[in-house]
């Protein structure tokens, strides 16, 4: 069995790069919980589920290749019955919620659904993860595509905390401009390789990409080094910008929090997008298949 360590759990952030970033396997219909989704349904889980205590728990209903687990199945059975829920926090697109004592659930890198049930009627017919609580009320995760649904003892931590976040206090215009400065790969890699699947900034995935990239002006093809600072400058606003938003809108409209409800952030730059005027000069929006997913673009605009 996989012992989750400091050092294996930033292996499994670059895992989780590498399986994101897939040419494979991401297609267009991908929705993935990114940043203000994370955020939103760690909040909701506190406010929901904080001092419940779990009567059992399983691995879930239903086999999927994708979905990354640490422990067999009964080990996940044996250790979440009897654990209290302590306080969620979210974490780039990642969750944690300690399962006290002695253990911290982590969710991440996943496109899927978190939900929370009042009764068993509304029960997914296939999950990943199940928690029911003593007090007749459910918790499920169902993955999609791919994700981490992870047991960690509080004795193997999983602080990579290092990593920036968009929102984070240290994620300044001088440090995402030296970020791009240092990249090594910077003469072969693109913009949009170097958000989402290089060292980029941890919780933001292609569809928010699309209208960062789109409000400041940058083709997701361009290489990291003929960024200018001009351009840096814009860039590091949109990602300010499109992120403080998306968090107080509670997330995508094409995704859903731990309610089943969708978010209130509309995307400007997405599958609906294609072939309207763009919403800055009326050039046709455009769509294009890059680094394993659709990008829509404006041909004008985007140089």
């Amino acid at each position: 069995m996989e012992r989750i360590t400091s050092d294996t759990f930033a292996r499994l952030l670059v895992k989780s790069k590498e399986v994101s970033g897939s040419e494979n396997q991401e297609q267009e219909t991908t929705k993935m919980i990114e940043l203000p989704e994370a955020l939103t349904i760690a909040r909701q889980m506190n406010d929901e589920l904080k001092g419940k205590r779990i009567e059992s728990g399983n691995r879930g209903n239903s086999v999927h290749k994708f979905a990354f687990y640490n422990r067999e199945p009964e080990e996940y059975e044996e250790i979440l019955a009897g654990k209290t829920v302590g306080e969620v926090t979210g974490y780039a697109n990642w969750i944690f919620a300690p399962l006290e004592p002695g253990f911290v659930l982590v969710l991440g890198c996943m496109g899927g659904r978190i939900l929370f049930h009042q009764n068993e009627d509304t029960l997914p017919r296939k999950y990943h993860l199940m928690l029911c609580f003593e007090d007749d009320t459910y918790l499920t995760v169902t993955i999609h595509m791919w994700g981490f649904i992870k047991l960690v003892g509080e004795s193997e931590p999983v602080n990579f905390h290092t990593t920036l976040t968009p929102i984070s206090d240290e994620f300044t215009y001088d440090r995402f401009r030296q970020l791009l400065e240092d990249y090594e790969e910077r003469d072969k890699k693109s913009i949009k390789y170097f958000m989402i699947s290089g060292p980029g900034i941890l919780g933001i995935g292609n569809s928010y990409l699309q209208d960062i990239l789109f409000k400041a002006k940058i083709h997701p093809k361009r290489l990291v080094a003929d960024i200018e600072d001009g351009e840096s400058r814009d860039l590091y606003d949109a990602i300010r910008e499109t992120m403080k938003k998306a968090i107080e809108l509670g997330g995508r409209y094409d995704e859903r929090d731990l309610y089943n409800n969708p978010g209130r952030y509309i995307r400007i730059l997405d599958s609906k997008a294609k072939g309207n005027p763009c919403p800055e000069c009326g050039t046709p929006i455009e769509k294009i298949q890059y680094l394993g997913g659709a990008s829509y673009i404006c041909p004008d605009c985007q140089i």
